[in-house]
């Protein structure tokens, strides 16, 4: 570890830490939109692939089918908080069972 005198100050690696992990969210969000709209349009098909999982295995590297199958998932209810996210400010909806 470097000498104290080296190192940035506590608050610049929290700021930094944080920005990072805004725009690691930010990204994981986007792919995830992305991911949903392939999966409802059936994309996978067009490699032959029997499920969007499976065709994330495959093209994006998931290394195991269960995690193919959990992001491919989480994907799916996003339709729902795009809505959300397009709402004009000061609106919100309540959902109910």
């Amino acid at each position: 570890m470097k000498p104290a005198a080296e190192l940035a100050p506590i608050e610049d690696l929290d700021r930094n830490i944080l920005t990072l992990c805004t725009h690691i969210n930010a990204a994981t969000y986007e792919l995830l939109v992305l991911i949903r709209e392939f999966d409802e349009r059936a994309g996978w098909l067009k490699w032959g692939l029997k499920n969007c999982a499976e065709w994330l295995a495959w093209r994006c590297d998931c290394r195991s089918a269960p995690r193919a199958r959990s992001v491919a998932a989480a994907a799916r209810p996003l339709e729902i908080s795009t809505l959300v996210r397009s709402r004009p400010r000061g609106r919100s909806y309540k959902y109910g069972r």
